[in-house]
């Protein structure tokens, strides 16, 4: 239940950096490298106020935040970071992992999409 802790002190990041302008109204984890590699995740963010930067200059913000306020064990089970503009696009891509593109094998095969959760 690593993943459930981890869902939880994000949560708790994203609250604190409320105060300073970000807004982030949804997460999701999916596994990283398709779930061969436990405790290891691809952080979604959905980041309204970040939707005017550039891509690598959300991303850069969202891993300043993880490095304030997660401790070296929990940001070591992050291995990627992809920040979105809106819930929707977050949730549109959680079928591929949070990635553009679809990995090929996953045509046919059973694998759990991956939950997003609020963060109020």
């Amino acid at each position: 239940m690593a993943a459930t802790a981890l869902v939880e002190t994000l949560k708790n990041a994203f609250r604190l950096e409320k105060k300073e302008g970000l807004i982030v109204d949804a997460i999701g984890l999916a596994p990283a490298y398709h779930g061969l590699v436990t405790d290891q995740y691809i952080l979604g963010v959905s980041a309204p106020s970040l939707a005017n930067l550039h891509e690598s200059d959300q991303t850069r913000r969202i891993i300043k935040l993880l490095f304030t306020h997660l401790t070296l064990e929990e940001r070591r089970m992050i291995n990627c970071v992809r920040v979105f503009s809106n819930v929707k696009d977050l949730d549109d891509h959680k079928y591929n992992d949070f990635d553009d593109y679809p990995y090929e094998g996953y045509e046919g095969i059973q694998r759990k999409l991956p939950d997003l959760y609020p963060v109020y």
